[in-house]
C-alpha cells in the first residue's frame, strides 16, 4: 500500500502542477520501458544549477540612411547603435516589439558530464516531473513534456517511492522512470509527436473554444454510430443535470455513454490543438492531451491585442491607463463644481496624460493640462513604489496594485515596464504581501475549478508563474477586460504582456524544459501586491 500511495502522490503532484496532468496513469499502468534507439541529437551543454540568464545587451545597428552632407560641411557625427536588447526598445506607441529569452541555451557537455551521463533518455508520457532528489516527496525542480530528449546517468537508483527506479538527469535533477522515461545507450530514433510551444509568440499553442455544452471528446476517432450515441447521452445529461460536468470515470457515468468518450466539455472550455484528422469525410481536431473532437464544434480563439508600455526609468512614471470608457468632463465655469460632458472619449486600454488628482464635491477626479477631468475609478495609475525590504538593489521585482489594477516591473529602483491587469474580483482572492515566484510554466492546465467568469477548464494557460499557492501571473486569452477585477485570484495579463514578463523574471528555463522552480542561489522574482 505504501508504494501505491507514493506513486499516487507523484501523479497528484503532477496534476496540480498542470504541466504534468497527463502523466496520470503512467506510473500505475505503464510497463517498464526497455532500451530505445535515438539519432544523435545535438548534445546539450551544462547549465549552472541556479539557471540564470544574464542581462546581456545586444547592440542594434540603426538602418536609417544618413542624408548627404553639403559641400564643405563637416561630416555629421555617426549615431551610436542602441545598446539595449530588442525587448527593451520601445516602438512609436511606447510598447515592446520583442521578448526576452525564455530558455538558457545548453552548450557542449564537458568530458566529466559525458562520463557521468552516458545514457540517452526520451520522455514517453505527456509530461514528467524533475525532482531535486530521487524521492517522490523531494522539491520539484521542473517539468519536461513528451518528446524531450535528455542525458541520464548509467545506473538506476531505487527507492524514494518510485517502483521502477530513478535516473539522474543532466544538467540536474532526478526523474522517476515509471512516470514515462525510456532510456538507452544510443540516442532515440523516434521523432517527437508532441507540439513544440511557440516561445516567441504571445500564445505558445493554438487555442480552440468549445462552442456548445456537453461536447464529447473521444479517446480515438469514433464511428458515426458512436458519435450519435455520445451526442444522445450528452443531451440526456444536460436535460437532467444542466451544466454540471459529467464525471470522467466510466463507472460514474450513465451507461448510455459509449466507452470511446473520454469526457464531455461545456461551452467556454478551451483546448489546444495538436493536429487534425479526417474520418468518414468528417474533420476532427486532435488536442495536445490526445483526445479528439469534431472541429465544427470548436472555434479558434485569437489573443487580445493589448500591450503594456516600456518605462524609461523614474521619468516614465506615472502612466495613466484608461480602465473604463467615459467622456472627459469640464467645469461649467472656472472654479465651479458643476461638470458637463465633453465630446472627448479616451479609448479604453489607452493612456491619457493627467497632471493631478482632485475632488469635485465628494468625487475623486484626475485632471489633465487642459483642465479636463475623468473619474478616478475609470483610470489605473502605474506609479513609482519604493523597493521593499528583502529585495536587493539590482534585483528584478514586480509590483501589482489591486486598487489601480496596474503592474509595474522594476530592476532595483528603476521601473522598466507597466501595464493593466485583472486580479481577484473579491477582496482577499489575490493575497496582499511580498511573495516570490515559486514555479514558472510555459503553459499549464487549470481545470476542475471555477477559474474565470467564462471558463471552467482551460488547457495550457500560457506563461504561468505561481507566486502564492494556486495564485499566479498568467496570460488570459479568453477576455480583454484588463483593468477590471474579474479573476478568482490569479493576476490576468494580456498574453503578450505575460510573455514579456516571463522572459523578464527569474529563473529562466534550461533549454527544452517546460517548467522551472527556483533552486540554488537564484531566487524567484519578488511579487509585491498592495491594496
Amino acid at each position: 500500500m505504501t508504494g501505491s500511495r507514493n506513486r499516487w502522490l507523484e501523479l497528484a503532484g503532477a496534476f496540480l502542477l498542470g504541466g504534468a496532468v497527463v502523466a496520470i496513469g503512467y506510473e500505475l499502468a505503464r510497463p517498464s520501458q526497455g532500451a530505445v534507439t535515438v539519432a544523435d541529437a545535438s548534445a546539450p551543454s551544462s547549465v549552472d544549477a541556479a539557471v540564470h540568464v544574464p542581462a546581456s545587451p545586444q547592440p542594434q545597428p540603426l538602418d536609417t540612411p544618413t542624408p548627404q552632407a553639403e559641400a564643405g560641411a563637416p561630416e555629421p557625427e555617426p549615431t551610436p547603435p542602441d545598446a539595449r536588447p530588442p525587448w527593451r526598445i520601445p516602438d512609436e506607441q511606447g510598447s515592446y516589439t520583442a521578448y526576452g529569452p525564455v530558455q538558457v541555451p545548453l552548450g557542449p557537455m564537458s568530458t566529466e558530464d559525458e562520463a557521468e551521463f552516458p545514457r540517452h533518455g526520451l520522455v514517453t508520457s505527456l509530461a514528467v516531473i524533475v525532482r531535486s532528489r530521487p524521492e517522490l516527496t523531494a522539491p520539484i525542480q521542473g517539468i519536461l513534456r513528451g518528446g524531450t530528449r535528455v542525458r541520464v546517468d548509467a545506473e538506476r537508483s531505487f527507492g524514494g517511492g518510485c517502483s521502477q527506479g530513478w535516473h539522474k538527469v543532466w544538467p540536474r535533477g532526478w526523474i522517476c522512470l515509471a512516470a514515462g522515461l525510456a532510456t538507452g545507450s544510443e540516442p532515440p530514433q523516434e521523432e517527437a509527436t508532441v507540439v513544440e510551444p511557440a516561445l516567441e509568440s504571445p500564445l505558445p499553442y493554438e487555442y480552440w473554444r468549445v462552442n456548445a455544452d456537453a461536447t464529447p471528446f473521444f479517446h480515438r476517432l469514433p464511428s458515426f454510430g458512436e458519435q450519435d450515441q455520445a451526442d444522445a447521452a450528452g443531451k440526456a445529461w444536460l436535460a437532467e443535470h444542466g451544466r454540471e460536468p459529467m464525471p470522467t470515470a466510466p463507472a460514474e457515468r450513465p451507461p448510455e455513454v459509449p466507452a470511446v468518450v473520454k469526457e464531455y466539455m461545456n461551452a467556454g472550455f478551451y483546448v489546444t490543438k495538436a493536429g487534425e484528422e479526417v474520418k468518414s469525410e468528417r474533420r476532427f481536431l486532435r488536442t495536445t492531451r490526445g483526445s479528439y473532437a469534431r472541429k465544427y464544434q470548436l472555434g479558434q480563439k485569437e489573443p487580445p491585442k493589448f500591450r503594456g508600455k516600456l518605462v524609461d526609468g523614474e521619468a516614465g512614471l506615472p502612466i495613466y491607463f484608461v480602465r473604463r470608457e467615459m467622456p472627459l468632463m469640464r467645469r461649467e465655469a472656472p472654479g465651479s463644481d458643476v461638470l458637463v460632458k465633453t465630446d472627448v472619449m479616451p479609448e479604453r486600454l489607452g493612456t491619457h496624460a493627467f497632471v493631478k488628482r482632485l475632488h469635485v464635491g465628494t468625487v475623486e477626479y484626475l485632471e489633465d493640462a487642459e483642465g479636463l477631468l475623468l473619474r478616478a475609478y475609470a483610470v489605473g495609475e502605474a506609479y513609482k513604489l519604493k523597493r521593499p525590504p528583502g529585495v536587493g538593489p539590482g534585483e528584478k521585482w514586480i509590483h501589482i496594485d489591486l486598487s489601480e489594477q496596474t503592474l509595474v516591473a522594476y530592476e532595483g529602483d528603476v521601473p522598466v515596464f507597466a501595464t493593466l491587469v485583472s486580479t481577484g474580483k473579491s477582496p482577499g482572492m489575490t493575497p496582499v504581501g511580498v511573495h516570490r515566484v515559486q514555479i514558472k510554466h510555459v503553459a499549464t492546465s487549470m481545470r476542475d475549478q471555477p477559474m474565470e467568469d467564462e471558463a471552467y477548464s482551460i488547457d495550457d494557460v500560457p506563461w504561468t508563474q505561481y507566486f502564492s499557492g494556486s495564485v499566479a501571473l498568467h496570460g488570459a486569452f479568453w477576455h480583454a477586460g484588463f483593468g477590471i477585477e474579474r479573476s478568482h485570484g490569479c493576476v490576468n495579463l494580456s498574453p503578450a504582456d505575460a510573455r514579456w514578463l516571463f522572459g523578464f523574471t527569474e529563473p529562466a528555463l534550461p533549454e527544452g524544459w517546460h517548467a522551472i522552480a527556483p533552486s540554488g542561489s537564484v531566487k524567484g522574482t519578488a511579487i509585491v501586491v498592495t491594496q
